[in-house]
């Protein structure tokens, strides 16, 4: 599909939706690609007529209050950029070279890749690496920054949230408000997703899809499937609790179960390998499926417009920080680190010296631009913005034949999970409380962990 927007040329797939930005009767001013939900809880469906009047302030405003997996378009006001969603769900690649932004490397240059030197794409999806702080498989093509706005003048990225009036101490005392405004995004997120589309809500044994869980009970009815992987050792483990999560809600579970005979049939051993290659070009060169199990059980997955996924609620139980930094805080290492899953202390082990130089250097320089209020929730904020564009979203190209989405994809709720403390976050607090207000008899099933734990007491 083609749409000419100023003067640029936007490309894109006939299945990604396109929402037409207007004020009043007048002309567009930007488009929205992808799955977003508005502050009234409305999916955007076509063109969208915004009231007051047009300014690219109110325009970007609007933007930041959507929730899903997009990215924005902007050409009025004397200005061009190109927006993204709370975390870059819909990532993308921009190159000053090449004048492009896309959404994989391979789609946004016409020529030869030019490798990185210092991170090969090999040990990447080997996961003996990973891209870092916008690093990509092209040393000219780098990865986008949730909360920035890309600058189609100078292909520069430029901030425009948090705001210096953002607080997130002042607002974590309300420790209850916060949980009662996350639950109810969430749930709002939640049912104008399930009544917009048909949608799959898979399950595990963790904290994240029983969040999702317990905030879809008003409309569970219009979920179509739920779904659980059993491909490995430690997934039966996810099965014992997720087979408990669906009888307690009362919805029909399916499992994708590797004894299955069906599961090696699903595809031959040279089509899971040259869905890996094609896996690796859609993620640029970062995730070719791991292995042959979770390529078979991808495919296998029911298959409906969107897929809803947990990624990002897993800071409701304050996944970047240990229990050193959410009492003390966190140091430029302290961050650095938990944003490459290691600890502090580890890094000069696990780093060539240049490589620890350059990322401190580059993490520096995105603490720097940070208001001053929100480096007291440096981890959190990494996650959102640096981490999971790279990572997660990233990966969710790789996924064809659904289209994922994480409903907890939204700035308000990602702002107010950070708010609550990080010490309370890791003992649960925030879970048990939104799982309470949402549906309290789930927080008496036991997750995953706990499950495992018995059987090790028991072997």
């Amino acid at each position: 599909m083609h749409f000419r927007l100023g003067d640029w040329n936007l490309h894109h797939c006939p299945r990604l939706p396109r929402h037409e930005l207007v004020f009043g009767s007048g002309r567009t001013v930007g488009v929205v690609l992808g799955v977003a939900v508005d502050q009234e809880g409305a999916c955007l469906n076509g063109r969208v007529v915004l009231e007051g009047k047009g300014t690219i302030d109110a325009l970007e405003t609007y933007i930041e209050g959507l929730a899903g997996r997009f990215i924005a378009v902007v050409a009025a006001f004397g200005t061009k950029r190109v927006y993204f969603d709370p975390s870059g769900g819909l990532s993308a690649v921009y190159s000053n070279k090449d004048k492009a932004v896309a959404s994989s490397v391979h789609l946004a240059v016409n020529r030869d890749i030019e490798p990185l030197t210092t991170v090969s794409a090999k040990d990447v999806q080997a996961r003996k690496a990973q891209f870092a702080l916008g690093e990509t498989c092209d040393i000219h093509c780098r990865r986008i920054y949730a909360n920035h706005y890309l600058d189609l003048a100078d292909f520069e990225l430029k901030r425009h949230w948090l705001g210096t009036e953002d607080d997130f101490e002042t607002v974590g005392e309300d420790r209850n408000g916060l949980a009662e405004r996350i639950t109810g995004r969430l749930g709002q997120v939640m049912a104008a997703l399930a009544g917009g589309y048909s949608t799959t809500l898979p399950i595990s044994g963790g904290t994240d899809s029983r969040l999702l869980l317990a905030a879809a009970t008003p409309v569970l009815d219009r979920i179509e499937r739920f779904f659980m992987h059993d491909i490995r050792w430690i997934t039966q483990f996810d099965r014992q609790v997720a087979v408990a999560l669906a009888q307690e809600v009362g919805v029909k579970l399916e499992v994708v179960d590797r004894d299955d005979p069906e599961f090696e049939r699903c595809l031959t051993d040279d089509q899971v390998a040259t869905l890996r290659d094609v896996m690796a070009l859609r993620t640029s060169l970062a995730f070719n499926g791991i292995n042959k199990a979770t390529v078979r059980a991808v495919e296998m997955a029911p298959a409906t417009e969107l897929v809803l996924r947990g990624n990002g609620a897993e800071m409701t139980r304050a996944n970047k920080w240990t229990r050193e930094t959410a009492v003390t805080g966190c140091s430029i290492d302290d961050g650095l680190a938990a944003l490459l899953n290691m600890r502090a202390k580890d890094l000069s082990d696990r780093l060539a010296p240049d490589r620890l130089e350059s990322l401190r250097e580059r993490y520096g320089a995105w603490c720097d631009g940070l208001p001053e209020p929100a480096r007291a929730r440096l981890p959190d904020m990494a996650h959102s913005e640096v981490f999971m564009p790279s990572a997660p979203n990233n990966v969710y190209y790789a996924f064809a034949p659904s289209f994922y989405v994480n409903p907890f994809n939204d700035r308000r709720m990602f702002f107010d999970t950070a708010a609550f403390h990080p010490r309370a976050r890791r003992r649960r607090r925030l879970v048990g409380k939104m799982i309470e207000l949402s549906k309290p008899c789930l927080n008496q099933i036991p997750y995953k962990d706990d499950a495992l734990q018995q059987f090790r007491q028991s072997a």
